[in-house]
């Protein structure tokens, strides 16, 4: 399809395409490059330092891609993102040494943090109020289905390229690989064509310069935002450990377990699209607060579920919560600044999501070696619970007149 037809699609579905043709790099990178660098010789320590290099390149660009979202546009910020993290992905697929992985990992990392910034603020731009909370949910959810697609699919092309061409086991990981970010390289045409000016023809114009009063206003987000960061360590801390808890408590088979979590994973994108249209009659605020409440009755329960197929009910009710909220988290904050502030308020926001992910982590390791998964469970409900209450309490959240 040629730019000018790819001009004339309704902008919101051309966005949307966009995102999962971008994610398809990243989603084929986080299945497959363990097992590349298995086949390099590289260690798990090394694995650990090559995802751990990946999140730390995305930290690098937040803050920064938040103020180039709104001095120059978001539009601007993912057509930069997809090039950073095209670089990021074809280096990668050819790295032969440790650091060289490293090094890629960190310029993969940079692209997916300009994109993650940038994309609520487009949102906000290209949906009007009555359509925002489905454009989010399906957004998020059609991610979601995609992600679980494309582990699927990245894991039968390199055994097909193993059994059809009779390709060691190294090359066929590394054509998945440069596949994955072709995908992601395309993405960059799709937000070239994309426009959020009234005309078509016109580029797209950065937001007017900011007041000191929008200053303070962006600024006024920042006690929720450290809430937020609270809550988000809840799920943060038990999220790493759920496979090796049915593996070790209720005794299932690795199978059973990924047939499991795959399964979930589709459900959960089904849901997050119903949550659309359930926050468009309702109110994204009342089913945020909702959400944020529901996570720890659930993790409670699986702390004390004695049958599987309870653990298993619960395990889709505690999961279901951070793909649910996460729409909803955005619009909510973003819809609370102007829109010159948006690309800064976005920023903080994954700032939180990034520090909440690396604490959780680290913690419920140590918690979990120290104690037990009903321990680790108990913490990680309570301190989700604390963050609820403190959002739902804040000042900020009250319903604005």
């Amino acid at each position: 399809m040629g730019s000018g037809r790819l001009r004339h699609q309704p902008p919101l579905v051309l966005f949307i395409a966009a995102n999962v043709l971008f994610a398809t790099g990243l989603i084929v990178h986080a299945f497959l490059y363990n097992f590349y660098l298995e086949a390099l010789g590289v260690s798990a320590e090394g694995m650990g330092h090559a995802a751990a290099a990946l999140t730390a390149g995305s930290l690098v660009t937040l803050l920064p891609g938040g103020v180039l979202a709104d001095r120059a546009g978001p539009r601007t910020t993912v057509i930069t993102g997809s090039l950073v993290l095209t670089v990021g992905l074809c280096f990668g697929a050819f790295v032969t040494t440790p650091l060289a992985a490293f090094c890629a990992a960190v310029v993969a990392g940079m692209g997916s943090g300009l994109w993650r910034v940038a994309m609520a603020p487009v949102l906000m731009r290209l949906t009007q109020a009555s359509t925002r909370a489905r454009a989010f949910a399906w957004n998020i959810g059609l991610l979601a289905a995609w992600n679980g697609a494309g582990v699927w699919v990245g894991g039968a092309a390199v055994t097909w390229l193993e059994a059809r061409w009779g390709l060691p086991r190294l090359t066929a990981l590394r054509a998945t690989l440069l596949v994955g970010a072709a995908g992601s390289a395309a993405s960059f045409f799709l937000y070239r064509a994309l426009r959020l000016s009234a005309d078509p023809s016109t580029p797209e114009m950065p937001a007017t310069p900011s007041t000191p009063a929008d200053s303070h206003t962006a600024r006024a987000t920042l006690p929720l935002i450290g809430l937020l960061t609270v809550w988000l360590i809840g799920p943060a801390l038990c999220s790493q450990f759920l496979n090796i808890f049915f593996s070790h408590v209720h005794r299932l088979a690795i199978e059973r377990i990924g047939l499991l979590f795959a399964a979930a994973s589709w459900c959960w994108a089904l849901a997050v699209l119903a949550s659309g249209e359930l926050a468009t009659r309702v109110g994204v605020r009342r089913v945020l607060f909702a959400s944020m409440l529901a996570f720890a009755p659930a993790i409670w329960g699986l702390s004390l579920a004695a049958h599987v197929g309870l653990a298993v009910a619960l395990y889709f009710v505690q999961g279901l919560i951070a793909p649910l909220a996460t729409p909803l988290i955005d619009q909510w904050l973003l819809g609370q600044v102007p829109a010159d502030r948006q690309g800064v308020v976005s920023s903080w926001r994954q700032v939180a999501a990034d520090v909440s992910a690396m604490v959780g982590a680290s913690l419920g390791g140590h918690l979990l070696a120290a104690t037990s998964f009903h321990t680790l469970f108990v913490v990680a409900g309570s301190i989700a619970f604390v963050g609820a209450l403190g959002i739902m309490l804040s000042p900020r959240a009250r319903p604005r007149r």
